[in-house]
């Protein structure tokens, strides 16, 4: 985490935002800087040792996604709110209430993206072990639902780690499933992504991609799967603490420099990604904001000290 002397991670996120270039307030970003702003409004600003949050970005840090997390009663109040503050429909905060009363967690989070193109997304998030038949209550009905329902049974998939949705004003509404990848090998691991990757058809990662994972051998790797009622939307492979090295392998292998990254990561005194993900998001579902296709997302965790 970060050593800031001031505590809470209300703090932390604001530091982090100092350190990502977009976001410098060239005045091209206000509605985004004031998205930005009612949001962290949302979260507790004394310090909770149990409320931490995530940064999700590419590696040009043109796409970002940051999600905070806390016990329930901590939360809640303030979430709800800011969903009301930036437009949500009274259906999907009904939707939240209804699957939070299945769930019932102790932990709940809240998420928004942005990007230099002017995406603004926000949402809800349980980052905690559901039952997957639960879980999937949060997806809207078509056949991405039953797609997944299915290839998660086949594959005795009985348990995700997270499940959130979008709260956007506009269908189709998306949801996203987390879950660990069985198996005890690097390899067994990968070969249920592939999978899911061919069952959800996906393109499977480029080849080159592919073989600096597969020399790598990381354990532990997670699928985010996001669903929608007219597609599947995204996939998303997750691969815990990249070295540096082979964070600079696969930057440059897509096409990116990793500096921009590293600087980040120097600014707020983090030593490594918690994850980094391969991303691909269906076309049209970019909405011209954000890149559909393949991206690579480092996750960062800030920690309230």
């Amino acid at each position: 985490g970060i050593n800031a002397e001031y505590g809470g991670i209300r703090a932390q996120l604001e530091a982090a935002k100092g350190a990502i270039p977009f976001l410098g307030g060239d005045g091209e970003q206000e509605r985004i800087l004031e998205f930005w702003q009612i949001w962290s409004e949302s979260i507790p600003a004394q310090k909770d040792p149990d409320v931490y949050a995530t940064i999700v970005a590419t590696p040009a840090m043109n796409q970002l996604s940051w999600r905070v997390f806390g016990p329930q009663h901590a939360l809640i109040q303030e979430m709800v709110d800011f969903f009301w503050n930036v437009g949500a429909p009274e259906t999907e905060i009904d939707r939240l209430n209804s699957i939070g009363s299945i769930i019932n967690p102790l932990i709940i989070g809240s998420w928004i993206d942005m990007s230099t193109k002017g995406g603004m997304d926000g949402g809800w998030v349980f980052p905690v072990d559901v039952a997957i038949a639960d879980a999937l209550q949060a997806c809207d009905e078509g056949s991405p639902l039953a797609s997944l329902r299915d290839w998660t049974s086949r594959n005795h998939i009985s348990t995700c780690i997270t499940v959130g949705r979008d709260m956007g004003a506009s269908p189709p509404r998306q949801t996203e499933i987390r879950f660990n990848l069985p198996g005890a090998t690097f390899e067994e691991q990968w070969s249920h992504a592939m999978s899911a990757y061919s069952e959800f058809t996906f393109p499977l990662p480029s080849s080159e991609l592919a073989s600096i994972i597969q020399n790598w051998k990381p354990l532990g790797l997670v699928m985010s799967v996001i669903t929608s009622s007219e597609g599947f939307v995204r996939i998303g492979l997750l691969m815990p603490k990249p070295e540096k090295t082979v964070m600079t392998r696969l930057c440059e292998a897509s096409g990116h420099n990793p500096d921009t990254l590293v600087n980040f990561q120097n600014k707020l005194a983090i030593s490594r990604p918690e994850f980094v993900e391969f991303q691909h998001l269906m076309d049209s579902f970019g909405y011209g904001v954000y890149n559909e296709g393949f991206n690579l997302a480092f996750h960062y965790q800030l920690c309230s000290q």
